[in-house]
């Protein structure tokens, strides 16, 4: 069963710009990963500092395997250094719609 990782991030004032590049950089590598599916960096309007991440994967246990990594703890660390706070929660995917389907 297919997943999505939430991360909410806050990221450090005047922040938003590099944290924006970065994310983009990583977000590239990551979804080399056989079992990652899409990503998506979204933005709070009403707060710019706080970013929404998801990140869809094939399945928990992929995730799990990925988000223990040497390699995910190198990728990530650009983002780590520019971030005040990160929370994560992991969803089952239980039904996709996509426009023009259904």
């Amino acid at each position: 069963m297919a997943i999505r990782a939430t991360l909410t991030i806050t990221v450090k004032d005047g922040a938003e710009t590099a944290f924006e590049g970065a994310w983009r950089q990583i977000a590239l590598r990551i979804g080399e990963q056989p079992d990652s599916l899409r990503q998506t960096l979204a933005r709070d309007p009403e707060s710019p500092r706080t970013f929404i991440i998801t990140s869809d994967w094939s399945s928990r246990e992929a995730f799990g395997h990925f988000e223990r990594s040497p390699e995910q703890d190198d990728l990530t660390a650009p983002l780590r250094e520019l971030r005040e706070s990160a929370r994560m929660t992991v969803h089952n995917i239980v039904e996709h719609i996509d426009r023009g389907t259904g």
